[in-house]
């Protein structure tokens, strides 16, 4: 009776994770978008989704990092903006080799996540480190966004499209049927598992989310590995950036509007607790991928944009409320 109960308790906890939920979840709408509008399951349809989530996916695995530990990044969408400009200007107007190019942006991208890093540090203590995180990332957002806009003068850096066949091939190209964005993501998906349950700084990122006195008292390097998760959330954010720019074969200073909050909602939806120390990077992306579907359905069914915001508001009202009340349930 004992095994049978244990088996019964091991089964609910499987079925009430985020992941189950959401592929649950998403396999319902998905169904429901596929008998509405039979355009939505469509083979070049499915693609389009596989690339979308696949160039969003590399700033919500960033976010994730983040948030895991303690902290929040809300410079994502203007970092998407500013790289994509930086790598579009090297191509087109100096003439660098796209791969050289691509190194460089990221570099760039990496030494402001450094600044954030370095800046939560320095204030964290004794501020709670939510604090200086959301300070320097909402100032980097505005500052980063008006460098975009006033170097361009609002105007895109248009690619030639014969000169960089190779570079566009990130964006659009396919292998095996399979977007390339989305392989690449895949990739990252992968790192980060690898990152986060088998390695050593994986168990100090949680750790520090989950109770930094304790991370301190038992000899964590707080501090460098706040400045690697800023670092890495910056890099991601600017390669998706890139892909943007490779599928767009241009960039355009104000893209990127609104990611910070796609990419935290994604988070939250995939099991990411909001106060740090809890998640996973395939919740992530399934968080992510239900986004998109309901974004895409809600396209192709010509729903009104309008009504677009106010149904993923919702839907990440829940999310955020969801969380809450668990964390909540565990404290009593």
């Amino acid at each position: 009776m004992g095994k049978r109960n244990t088996i019964t308790f091991k089964t609910t906890q499987l079925l009430l994770r985020p992941e189950t939920t959401l592929i649950f979840t998403t396999s319902l709408i998905f169904a429901y978008f596929a008998t509405s509008a039979p355009l939505f399951a469509s083979t070049s349809n499915l693609q389009n989704i596989g690339r979308w989530v696949g160039t969003y996916g590399f700033m919500v695995l960033g976010e994730m990092l983040v948030i895991i530990s303690g902290g929040i990044d809300l410079s994502i969408g203007s970092m998407v903006a500013l790289s994509g400009l930086i790598l579009a200007y090297f191509l087109e107007i100096a003439g660098i080799h796209w791969i050289l190019a691509i190194i460089l942006t990221l570099f760039v991208a990496a030494g402001i996540g450094t600044l954030h890093g370095a800046f939560v540090s320095r204030f964290s203590p004794p501020l709670p480190q939510i604090v200086p995180a959301f300070l320097i990332t909402l100032a980097t957002q505005f500052a980063l966004r008006g460098v975009a806009q006033f170097w361009t003068r609002g105007y895109p850096i248009v690619l030639s499209k014969d000169k960089f066949q190779d570079f566009i091939f990130l964006g659009n190209g396919s292998i095996l049927e399979i977007p390339v964005p989305l392989l690449l993501t895949l990739v990252i998906l992968g790192i980060m598992f690898l990152l986060l349950n088998l390695s050593k700084i994986g168990r100090h990122i949680y750790a520090i989310g989950g109770n930094l006195e304790a991370a301190i008292v038992t000899g964590v390097r707080v501090n460098r590995v706040r400045i690697l998760c800023y670092t890495l959330s910056s890099t991601l954010s600017a390669a998706t950036g890139i892909m943007i720019t490779a599928r767009l074969s241009a960039a355009y200073p104000g893209i990127g509007s609104g990611y910070e909050l796609q990419a935290i909602g994604s988070c939250v939806l995939g099991g990411v607790s909001l106060v740090g120390g809890e998640g996973l990077p395939f919740g992530v992306l399934l968080g992510l991928l239900l986004i998109t579907v309901i974004e895409n359905g809600l396209v192709v069914m010509n729903v009104s944009p309008y009504l677009h915001l106010i149904i993923i508001g919702a839907l990440l009202s829940v999310a955020v409320s969801a969380d809450f009340l668990k964390r909540y349930r565990v404290r009593r």
